[in-house]
């Protein structure tokens, strides 16, 4: 049986999803990508340097390059044209790339997009391609927080950018961006070029990189917390062997599996304080913590097969009515939305928190009984995981240890490199650094 995870995903509806998910990393940086993706396409569409899918790639790069801008403190630091030591979010956002995207080639332009030209033209650890990448992602960066963020015209911007011709900005760099001429803010002028989203779409993804791009977002929005490091794939995993037991078909069960991955895209938008919060959310913080499905429904934006969907925007709904965030009863339910929202709760039993251990399976199946008793769940699929949850549960262990150890890796590198005190230094370690020989293993 031949699954896959990204039915009915084109080009289009993975650059939707992938901006306004980038959107709700922090309100401060609201189409922050989208801007310096369109700055950049304006900037080499013409030059012949590139071809259409390399400079598909790049803009995706640009969509992407403060990914790893989960330090607000450093976002404050970032939306300001003049700008230091800010490898925090960089060195984030480059593993991120490097580990799970199809982008891993180009990461280094993300480590180094705010690096001097005085500093990167010295080096020869990099390629001259990569250099102008860098800078040429730092540029379009600058330009976008000059004119979106610090609301200055595009002549003033340009000034900005002569003067730091030579030092901070690669001056052949430079030029390539005087030759633009932006009479409207940037927001405007990118909503209503049509030739731009035109290129974006008319070169196809493949199932590879579109499936690549999505799970990279799933690991984003885990990897916030220690404590939900594998809580899609568990989900995932868990919804997937319950679809079997249940005997689905190849369709149905390719739904679960999508709407599974993407239940908790929201979460992005949601506080790490209200993630980790130590206890029982108050009434107020479990409001917040709620709203992750109305996230991710704008995440959607409308734009993937509506089964799937349902599948994940239904994953908190109760058979009686008393679920969130519509209140649906079981005659609004299907066997696959049913089936998610058992492996979601399943998922979280055998997770940690920062106030609670893994749940034994003795209590898994108390809680599991309890619920199907008091009407929440769907007795026959809670009778099939139960009946099987030993092996349910071991497979989907053996499935999450890579995940872990690549994190273990990303994060013990992470810390590594705060440590270290030059520019020298910090490039070199990042450079020096080997991809994980494991790849994150999914059903």
């Amino acid at each position: 049986m031949q699954l896959q995870y990204t039915n009915n995903l084109n080009n289009k509806s993975v650059l939707g999803i992938i901006r306004r998910f980038c959107n709700y990393i922090d309100p401060r940086l609201t189409e922050h990508g989208s801007h310096v993706a369109y700055i950049i396409s304006r900037m080499l569409r013409n030059t012949g340097q590139y071809s259409r899918q390399e400079l598909r790639d790049i803009c995706f790069l640009a969509q992407l390059h403060d990914i790893g801008a989960y330090k607000t403190e450093e976002i404050s630091r970032m939306i300001q044209f003049e700008t230091n030591d800010i490898w925090e979010h960089s060195f984030y956002g480059y593993l991120f790339i490097r580990y799970f995207s199809p982008l891993k080639d180009l990461a280094p332009a993300v480590l180094l997009h705010h690096i001097t030209w005085n500093f990167l033209e010295k080096g020869d650890e990099l390629s001259t391609k990569l250099k102008d990448l860098s800078q040429i992602l730092h540029i379009a960066d600058r330009i976008d927080v000059s004119m979106s963020l610090e609301k200055r015209s595009w002549k003033e911007t340009l000034q900005l950018l002569i003067q730091g011709s030579n030092n901070v900005f690669a001056p052949h760099i430079v030029e390539l961006a005087s030759r633009l001429n932006f009479q409207e803010p940037i927001d405007m002028e990118w909503r209503k070029d049509s030739e731009y989203f035109e290129f974006l779409t008319s070169i196809p993804l493949s199932e590879e990189e579109t499936t690549e791009y999505l799970k990279m977002l799933v690991f984003i929005i885990d990897f916030r917390s220690h404590h939900t490091v594998t809580h899609t794939i568990t989900t995932t995993s868990i919804s997937y062997e319950l679809g079997k037991l249940l005997t689905l078909s190849e369709h149905r069960l390719n739904l679960v599996l999508c709407g599974s991955l993407l239940h908790d895209l929201g979460k992005i938008a949601i506080p790490v304080e209200i993630l980790e919060y130590p206890g029982k959310l108050s009434q107020q913080a479990m409001s917040i913590m709620r709203t992750h499905v109305n996230f991710t429904e704008k995440i959607f934006g409308g734009s993937i097969d509506k089964s799937i969907e349902r599948i994940a925007l239904r994953h908190h709904e109760k058979l009686n009515g008393s679920g969130y965030p519509k209140k649906l009863n079981a005659e609004d339910l299907t066997t696959e939305e049913r089936l998610v929202a058992i492996a979601d709760i399943i998922s979280a039993l055998t997770g940690t928190r920062s106030y609670k251990t893994a749940f034994p399976t003795n209590r898994i199946l108390t809680i599991l009984t309890r619920m199907k008793h008091d009407g929440l769940l769907d007795p026959y699929i809670v009778d099939l995981a139960m009946e099987h949850i030993d092996e349910i549960l071991e497979t989907t262990s053996i499935r999450c240890q890579p995940i872990l150890n690549v994190y273990e890796k990303l994060k013990n590198e992470y810390e590594a490199l705060l440590q270290l005190e030059t520019y020298s230094e910090k490039l070199c370690f990042a450079l020096s650094i080997k991809n994980p020989e494991i790849k994150p293993s999914w059903p």
